[in-house]
């Protein structure tokens, strides 16, 4: 697995980050890379501040991005 996650000032629509897995089969590769993007969005320390017309302004994770996390959550 490799992931590259970028840092800094960012426009609009800039790449963020890179997650590569590999597997036997590709279902399962891309299974590990949705498992860890969901992971990144929820459970890793990024701090994410946006600059808006009216100022600025911390993002949190998303309710979205929590219920895609909880899929990965044995039962």
């Amino acid at each position: 697995m490799l992931i590259v996650h970028r840092v800094g000032k960012l426009r609009p629509l800039d790449q963020i980050v890179l997650v590569a897995t590999t597997a036997m089969h590709c279902a399962e590769a891309f299974e590990s890379c949705a498992f860890v993007i969901d992971y990144l969005k929820t459970q890793a320390p990024f701090w994410k501040k946006e600059k808006i017309e009216v100022g600025e302004r911390w993002v949190d994770a998303r309710e979205s991005n929590d219920a895609a996390r909880a899929r990965w959550t044995p039962r």
